[in-house]
C-alpha cells in the first residue's frame, strides 16, 4: 500500500477521507493536510488554521469517555454525511527517508499542533479488534536493529569527535539524547535538506518556535546552556505560549518542560501517543509512521508498550509513561466542582514511571528479559586532597531490578585502579555525577572505560545531595520506618555510617561522607523515576570493599566477602575473564566457558566470583571439597540440575512482588491512580509471576529435602555445602509454602486473573461471606414463608440487577396478597411483588456484596504483601541456590571438559612458586576447534623439588604462541583460586594476591595517549603495587619507541621485577639483547616457544618454512622469524627479500658491536696500542 493510501485509511477512522487525491510523492503544500482533515459542525465559511487545530486538539483531550471523540459530521453538496464507525488503522513505513542525524537533532525543534487523531474513539470502536491492531504493530519492525544501532553509535562518536575537549569534559549529559539537544540544526537548514515534504521532520511547523531555537533555548529557570547551573533535564516554555494553548496542549507541554530529555509516551484512550520531538524519535527508532498533518505525531496501542519501551531504552533513551489518572466520570465531577468551562475539561494525566536501561524493573508493564545480566545505576563523586595530592572516591551503585544497593568509599591511585575494578565487577548502565565537581582525570576515565554509557551531570546540592541532605531527606521520606521512640529505623549499613557522638543520629562519620552523597544522588534519581519506594523499602543496602583494602574490620557488614585476589579492569580485559563493554563479541571469555549455571542468580554470582577470586586457602579448599562431593553424588547432582533448570529469576520476581505489594489503596503514587484498559491481562501476568515465585521456592525446598535424605548416609567434609543445605542453615519455609500453595486455586487464578482466597485465608473476607450466606438463607426462608401465606407453591424469586429477588406470583394465587405486597411489574399470567421485609434483606445483601467486592479488589495485593513480609527467608534461599548453582556449574565443567582435569593444590610457602604440568587454555575448545591444543609445563619459582627463577623470560617466533601461553597461565590461576578444577595434569601453587597484565599494543585516541604511554602506565601500576606474592604478565614491553629506548625500558623493568619485587612473572620479548644480559641471572629463567624450521640458512628468506610447535622449551630462541610472518601476511616477495638483506647488515653490525664490547672488557688493562692490534685481528677474523 502506498503511504498516501495508508494515510487515507488512517483518516477514515476519524471521518470521510479527503476529497482531493494526493500524488505518490505526497502533498506539496503542507496546508492541505489540515484543510483536508474531517471537521465537526463544519460550515461553508472557512476558518483560520489555528482555530481548526485548536478544535482538533480540544476534541482529542476532552473525551466524554476513555479516549472518546465524536464521529465527525461534514457537509458535502449541502447534505450532511452520517456518522461512520471505522477503526483506527496503524501504519508503518519499513524504511524511513530520515537521516539518522537529523532524526536525532530534530527532537528539540518540534511544533505544538495536535490533530484530531490525538484521541482514540472508544465508544465508536467498542467492538474493535485491539489484538488486530497489536498484530499490525508486530509487523512494523522491518528495519535492521543492528543497522539502526550502528547508525546511532556512529552519530554519537561523531558528535564527540567534533566537540572540543573542554565541551566534552564539562558536558553534564553525554548520552546521545543530550548530544542531540546541544547540536541541532536550524529549521531553515532542515527545510533545505528535505524540501517541502510535509511528512519529513523539516516540514513540521514546530521548528519555527522561538523558545526551541538554539539561540533562545533555556531551562525552566530561564538559564542558557552556557550557564554552569543550566539544567538540561528541563525546558523553558513561555507562559504566553502556554496560555494560548488548549488544556490538552498545556498538559503535554508542562510535562515536557520538566522532562525535556525524556521521550513521553502520552496516554490517550487505549493508545500511547508521541508528539513533536518525541514522534520523530518514535518514527525513526520504532518504525512508527507519522500521522497526517504538518506536525510530528505517531502512536501505538497499550498492548505494545513493553516492546517499544524496551527498544528505546536499549538505544540509550529515557522513556516516561504518562497515564490517565482519572476516569471521565471523575473528570466531570471535578469539572463541576471547579466550575471549569467546557473547553477546559481534560482528563488528568500524570507521569507514572520513567524508565532507563539502568532503572528497568521488569514489571508486568515492561518487557521480560531472560538474560541474567545486572545493569547498575552508578553515582560517583570525588574529593582531592591538596596536601597529599591524593584523591578519595565515593560511589553508590544499585541494581534496581533486584533492589540491591552498594556503597563504597576509598582512596584511589592516579590510574584509578579501584574505581576501574568496580566498573568491571559492577558494569554501569548509567552514570550520575555532580556537574563541574569531578576532576578532568575522572572525566577522562569515563571516556576510556564508559564511552558508550549514558552519563548525566546533576546539579550539586539540588540534585546531587550532600551527605547531610541525604540523611535528612531519607528520614523525611520515611522509607525505613521508625522505632518505638520515633527515631529512624536505619538499615544496619547506614546505621554503621553515622557518627556515634550524635545522639540524634543525623550526622555522617567522616569516612562515609562521599558515598552517602552519591547515595543521595541515587535516591534523587530513583525518586524522579518513581521507583524510590520500590527499591529503598527493601533495605538491601551493603558496603562494598575493594579487594585490596586490608582494613577488613571496618567492613564487617560486607556479604560474601573474604580476602580476594585483586584484579583490575585491565587484567579482566586482557585475560578475557568476563565480557566487558569493550570485549570483542567474537571472543570466548572464561565466564562463557565456565557458565553452566541454570539460574539467573547463579550467573550473576559466577560473574562476581570471576572478578574476585579467593586468596584464603581454607576458603578455596572448602569450595573444592563441595565440588568433589557434588560430583560423587551423581543422582543428587543430576536431580538438582533438573530442578534448578526450572527455577525462574526468583530475585527479580521478589522485587516485582514487593513493588506491587507497596501500592496499597491510599498510597500517593500515580501508578495507584492510573486507568488501564488491559486490566485482566495485567492481573494474569501478576498472578503468573506470583505462582512462578511460589513454585520456584517449592522446587528449592525439594532440593533441600532431597539433600536431607542422603545427608545421614555420607560423611561430608565441606562446611560450605552444609551451610547451604544443612539442617538449621536452610530456612524453614515448609509452613509458609503450604499456606501460599493452598490459599487460592492457582490454575483458576492464572486463567481468570482473579484471586478467590480459600476459607480461612482472609478473616475479613470470611466474615463478609458468612454474612452473605446468612442473608441468602434468610431470603430462602422468606420465600418459604411467603408460599405458606399465599398458599401457593409456585411463588418464586425472579429478576436481575436492581430488581432481583422479586416475588413472582401466578395470577390465580394473588387472592391472599396482603397490603404490604407492593406491585412492581407483571407479565402474562404472573404478577411480581416486593415487600418492605424483602427490600430490607436485599439492601443488606447488596451492602455485604459491595463490601466483598471491595475486599477482593485488594486481596491480590495483600497476598503479595504477606509473601514479601517473609522476605528474609526468601532472600536467604536465593543466595543459597545461587552458590549451589555455581558449584554445580564447576562440577559439570569437570564432567564435560575434554581435557585432563585436576584439583589444584595450594601450599603456604615463604617463597612463592607455581608448577603446572600438561596444562591447556580453558577456552581452547572454542578457540581452536579444528586442531589439538598443545599442553605445556610451566615452572615459576622454587619449591622442594626444583629450583628455578620466579621470572620466565620468554622468546620465540612471531605467532608461536607466547601470548597464548601467558594468558593460559594467568587464566588457570584465576580458575584455581575460584576453587574450580583446571585443565591440567597437576597444578601446585602458593596463592596469588594480585594479578597484573601488560599485553598488546593500543593507543587511546580520545584521551590523547600514545601506545608507549599506555604501555608504561600499565607497567607503572605493576611496579608500584606488585608484591612477592603477585603474578605479572608483561608482553613485549617497549615496542612503541626506538629499539634502544625500548630495550632499555624492558631491561630495567625485568631487573626490577626479578630483583626488587621477586614476584612470579612471565616476560616476553623480541629484544634478544635481553636474553644475553639475563642468561646467567639466578632469578630469571630462559624459555622459548619451539618451532621447526626448514631451509634455514638459505640466502632467500622466502624459501624458509617455519612450523610452530607451540611447546614451551628451555633456553632462548635464536631468531624471531619475522619474515615468515611477513610471508604469511602476504607481503610481496621483493619487499621481504629487501628486508632480509637489511636484517643481515644489521645483524653483522650487532655482532661486531658485541665482539668489540666484549674485547674491550677483557682487555681493560691493556695499552691503547695493544688494544688496537687486538681489534684489528678480531676484525680480520669477522
Amino acid at each position: 500500500m502506498h503511504p498516501s493510501a495508508r494515510q487515507t485509511s488512517l483518516l477514515s477512522f476519524f471521518g470521510s477521507p479527503p476529497a482531493t487525491s494526493t500524488s505518490p510523492s505526497g502533498p506539496s503544500d503542507s496546508k492541505k493536510n489540515v484543510l483536508d482533515l474531517p471537521r465537526r459542525n463544519c460550515s461553508s465559511t472557512p476558518r483560520s488554521k489555528d482555530a481548526r487545530n485548536a478544535e482538533m486538539f480540544e476534541r482529542s483531550f476532552m473525551s466524554p469517555s476513555h479516549g472518546e471523540c465524536l464521529s465527525p459530521v461534514t457537509k458535502e453538496n449541502g447534505n450532511a454525511t452520517s456518522k461512520r464507525r471505522s477503526k483506527r488503522v496503524l501504519i508503518v513505513e519499513s524504511d524511513s527517508d530520515l537521516d539518522e542525524e537529523e532524526c536525532k537533532l530534530s527532537r528539540v525543534e518540534q511544533d505544538t499542533n495536535f490533530e484530531v487523531s490525538d484521541l482514540f474513539d472508544e465508544r465508536e470502536n467498542e467492538g474493535a479488534d485491539v489484538a488486530g491492531l497489536e498484530n499490525q504493530h508486530d509487523g512494523m519492525h522491518n528495519t535492521s536493529e543492528k543497522d539502526a544501532t550502528e547508525k546511532i553509535a556512529s552519530f554519537s562518536f561523531q558528535s564527540i569527535a567534533n566537540s572540543s575537549a573542554n565541551d566534552i569534559l564539562n558536558s553534564s549529559v553525554t548520552s546521545e539524547y543530550s548530544m542531540s539537544v546541544k547540536s541541532f540544526s536550524t529549521a531553515e537548514n532542515q527545510m533545505n535538506k528535505y524540501g517541502d515534504n510535509s511528512d519529513s521532520p523539516a516540514a513540521f511547523r514546530h521548528l519555527e518556535f522561538e523558545f526551541l531555537k538554539p539561540n533562545k533555548i533555556m531551562d525552566i529557570e530561564k538559564r542558557r546552556p552556557n550557564n554552569p547551573d543550566y539544567d538540561e533535564h528541563t525546558l523553558y516554555v513561555p507562559p504566553s505560549f502556554l496560555k494560548s494553548q488548549t488544556p490538552g496542549h498545556r498538559q503535554w507541554w508542562q510535562m515536557k518542560a520538566t522532562n525535556f530529555d525524556t521521550v513521553l509516551f502520552f496516554k490517550v484512550g487505549k493508545f500511547y501517543e508521541l508528539y513533536h520531538m518525541d514522534a520523530v524519535i518514535g518514527a525513526k527508532c520504532l518504525n512508527l509512521t507519522y500521522m497526517k498533518g504538518d506536525y510530528a505525531h505517531c502512536g501505538f496501542p497499550e498492548s505494545s508498550l513493553n516492546r517499544f519501551v524496551d527498544r528505546l531504552i536499549e538505544k540509550g533513551y529515557k522513556v516516561a509513561r504518562v497515564e490517565q489518572t482519572e476516569t471521565p466520570e471523575a473528570m466531570e465531577k471535578r469539572a463541576e466542582k471547579e466550575c471549569l468551562a467546557g473547553k477546559d475539561r481534560v482528563v488528568r494525566r500524570e507521569i507514572c514511571r520513567i524508565v532507563t536501561r539502568a532503572t528497568k524493573m521488569y514489571s508486568y508493564l515492561e518487557a521480560e528479559d531472560e538474560a541474567a545480566d545486572a545493569f547498575y545505576l552508578t553515582a560517583i563523586c570525588e574529593q582531592i586532597r591538596e596536601s597529599s595530592q591524593s584523591r578519595r572516591i565515593g560511589t553508590c551503585f544499585v541494581n534496581a531490578s533486584v533492589g540491591q544497593i552498594y556503597l563504597s568509599e576509598f582512596d584511589d591511585d592516579a590510574s584509578f585502579s579501584r574505581l576501574r575494578t568496580i566498573f568491571a565487577t559492577f558494569p554501569p548502565a548509567q552514570v550520575l555525577f555532580p556537574r563541574g565537581k569531578l576532576s578532568p582525570e575522572v572525566m577522562t576515565l569515563f571516556k576510556q572505560s564508559l564511552l558508550s554509557i549514558p552519563r548525566e551531570g546533576l546539579l550539586p546540592k539540588a540534585q546531587f545531595w550532600s551527605s547531610s541532605d541525604t540523611l535528612r531527606n531519607l528520614a523525611k521520606s520515611g522509607y525505613f520506618g521508625s522505632n518505638d521512640d520515633g527515631s529512624v529505623n536505619w538499615p544496619p549499613t547506614l546505621q554503621g555510617m553515622l557518627d556515634s557522638s550524635d545522639l540524634v543520629g543525623m550526622t555522617v562519620s567522616s569516612d562515609h561522607t562521599l558515598c552517602l552523597s552519591s547515595f543521595g544522588a541515587i535516591v534523587w534519581y530513583l525518586k524522579e523515576c518513581k521507583i524510590d519506594d520500590d527499591v529503598l523499602q527493601l533495605r538491601r543496602i551493603n558496603i562494598y570493599r575493594p579487594p585490596d583494602i586490608t582494613k577488613a574490620e571496618e567492613y564487617d557488614t560486607i556479604p560474601l566477602q573474604r580476602k580476594y585476589m585483586i584484579m583490575d579492569e585491565i587484567t579482566l580485559k586482557n585475560l578475557d575473564v568476563v565480557r566487558l563493554s569493550c570485549t570483542d563479541p567474537m571472543y570466548t571469555t572464561l565466564f562463557d566457558e565456565l557458565n553452566l549455571c541454570l539460574t539467573a542468580a547463579g550467573k550473576r554470582l559466577l560473574r562476581f566470583w570471576l572478578c574476585n577470586p579467593l586468596y584464603d586457602i581454607r576458603a578455596i579448599e572448602d569450595r573444592q571439597k563441595a565440588i568433589d562431593e557434588l560430583m560423587n553424588m551423581h543422582e543428587f547432582l543430576d536431580s538438582t540440575c533438573s530442578s534448578l533448570q526450572g527455577i525462574p529469576d526468583l530475585e527479580r520476581l521478589l522485587q516485582k512482588m514487593h513493588s506491587l505489594a507497596i501500592k496499597a489503596p491510599g498510597v500517593d503514587h500515580p501508578e495507584c491512580r492510573a486507568v488501564f484498559f488491559e486490566v485482566d491481562k495485567y492481573n494474569k501476568r501478576k498472578l503468573s509471576d506470583f505462582i512462578a515465585l511460589i513454585n520456584g521456592f517449592g522446587t528449592a525446598k525439594q532440593i533441600y529435602d532431597s539433600f536431607q535424605k542422603i545427608y545421614p548416609k555420607l560423611h561430608f567434609r565441606s562446611t560450605l555445602l552444609l551451610d547451604l543445605l544443612g539442617r538449621g542453615s536452610f530456612p524453614d519455609v515448609e509452613a509458609d509454602l503450604r499456606f501460599f500453595q493452598t490459599c487460592f486455586d492457582h490454575e483458576k487464578a492464572a486463567k481468570e486473573g482473579v484471586v478467590i482466597p480459600s476459607r480461612g485465608v482472609d478473616h475479613e473476607l470470611d466474615s463478609v461471606d458468612d454474612d452473605i450466606q446468612r442473608l441468602k438463607a434468610a431470603l430462602d426462608d422468606y420465600l418459604v414463608y411467603t408460599r405458606k401465606v399465599l398458599r401457593c407453591s409456585n411463588v418464586k424469586y425472579i429478576g436481575s440487577g436492581r430488581n432481583r429477588f422479586l416475588l413472582e406470583v401466578p395470577e390465580d394465587g394473588c387472592e391472599k396478597v396482603k397490603s404490604e405486597f407492593e406491585l412492581r411489574s407483571r407479565r402474562k399470567g404472573f404478577v411480581r411483588f416486593s415487600t418492605p421485609k424483602l427490600d430490607q434483606l436485599i439492601e443488606r445483601l447488596t451492602q455485604s456484596e459491595t463490601k466483598r467486592e471491595s475486599v477482593l479488589k485488594d486481596i491480590m495485593r495483600r497476598l503479595f504483601a504477606d509473601f514479601c513480609s517473609r522476605g528474609e527467608k526468601w532472600y536467604k534461599i536465593v543466595e543459597s541456590l545461587a552458590v549451589l548453582d555455581v558449584l554445580q556449574s564447576f562440577a559439570q565443567y569437570a564432567r564435560n571438559c575434554p581435557h585432563t582435569i585436576c584439583k589444584p593444590v595450594f601450599v603456604s610457602n615463604e617463597t612463592p612458586f607455581l608448577r603446572l604440568k600438561n596444562s591447556v587454555h580453558p577456552c581452547c575448545s572454542k578457540m581452536r576447534t579444528n586442531s589439538d591444543f598443545i599442553p605445556n609445563d610451566v615452572q615459576l619459582g622454587s619449591d622442594a623439588e626444583s629450583g628455578s627463577g620466579p621470572v620466565l623470560l620468554l622468546t620465540g617466533a612471531n605467532m608461536g604462541g607466547k601470548s597464548t601461553l601467558m594468558r593460559q597461565v594467568g587464566t588457570l590461576i584465576i580458575m584455581a583460586q575460584l576453587g574450580a578444577p583446571v585443565p591440567a595434569e597437576s597444578f601446585i601453587l602458593t596463592p596469588v594476591d594480585r594479578m597484573f597484565t601488560r599485553i598488546g599494543a593500543r593507543d587511546s585516541l580520545l584521551t590523547g595517549q600514545s601506545t608507549l604511554f599506555v604501555e608504561l602506565s600499565e607497567t607503572t601500576t605493576i611496579l608500584r603495587h606488585a608484591s612477592a606474592n603477585s603474578f605479572a604478565i608483561v608482553d613485549e614491553l617497549g615496542r612503541g619507541t626506538s629499539t634502544h629506548d625500548g630495550t632499555a625500558i624492558a631491561s630495567a623493568t625485568l631487573k626490577h621485577l626479578a630483583e626488587r619485587i621477586c614476584c612470579r612473572a612471565i616476560f616476553s620479548t623480541h629484544y634478544h639483547s635481553l636474553v644475553q644480559k639475563f642468561s646467567d641471572h639466578p632469578l630469571v629463567q630462559l624459555g622459548h616457544m619451539a618451532c621447526a624450521v626448514e631451509n634455514e640458512g638459505l640466502d632467500d628468506p622466502v624459501e624458509e618454512s617455519v612450523t610452530f610447535l607451540y611447546k614451551l622449551t628451555a633456553g632462548p630462541c635464536p631468531k624471531s622469524y619475522g619474515f615468515n610472518a611477513a610471508k604469511l601476511a602476504g607481503l610481496k616477495t621483493r619487499v621481504i627479500r629487501n628486508a632480509y638483506a637489511a636484517s643481515v647488515r644489521f645483524s653483522r653490525m650487532d655482532t661486531l658491536y658485541n665482539a668489540v664490547t666484549k674485547m674491550v672488557k677483557e682487555n681493560s688493562e691493556a695499552s691503547d696500542h695493544e688494544l688496537v692490534q687486538a681489534l684489528s685481528l678480531k676484525l680480520s677474523v669477522l
